[in-house]
């Protein structure tokens, strides 16, 4: 058995035309949760011969939890800040200042890896937090870890947008 390295890497891309983020190392493992939301039915602490009476209360998006490892050891540095920096960018408003309600919002993107395995996963970046653990003499970052968690969503719109 030989090993090879990996061809295809996970990728997290902007669709509105930002950045994309290619992972340095493919994540060991990639979390994809789905609730389920149910809500206990009011019977005022009444005993029924049905049991417990749970109602469905409307369909949720999956969720995906990812960690990243960005190493610039052998190079200085410079991959890790950029690869941190573009995650920092899809995670923030596109243009704060401009006109367009579409631009005034953080940006709708795309999770892909390979061509056979995991399907492409549209959302947004609920949250990004990032781990430095690594440091030249000078102060650099040599390493660090992004945990990045993600929201399934096919359209997004600002708040009041109507979309």
């Amino acid at each position: 058995m030989s090993f090879e390295p990996a061809s295809a890497k996970l990728t997290i891309a902007s669709t509105d035309g930002g950045p994309r983020v290619l992972a340095q190392y493919n994540p060991k493992e990639v979390q994809i949760d789905k609730s389920i939301p149910w809500s206990k039915v009011n019977q005022a602490n009444q005993s029924n011969d049905q049991g417990i009476h749970l109602e469905f209360t409307g369909a949720e998006g999956r969720s995906m939890s990812v960690e990243l490892l960005f190493d610039g050891y052998e190079t200085g540095g410079g991959l890790v800040l950029d690869s941190i920096q573009a995650l920092e960018m899809l995670a923030s408003v596109i243009d704060p200042s401009s006109t367009d309600e579409n631009r005034r919002r953080p940006h709708l993107c795309v999770v892909t890896w390979g061509a056979g395995g995991m399907p492409s996963f549209r959302c947004v970046i609920e949250s990004l937090s990032t781990k430095y653990t690594m440091f030249s003499s000078e102060g650099a970052v040599l390493r660090a870890t992004c945990t990045v968690k993600l929201k399934e969503a096919d359209v997004v719109s600002m708040k009041g947008g109507g979309k």
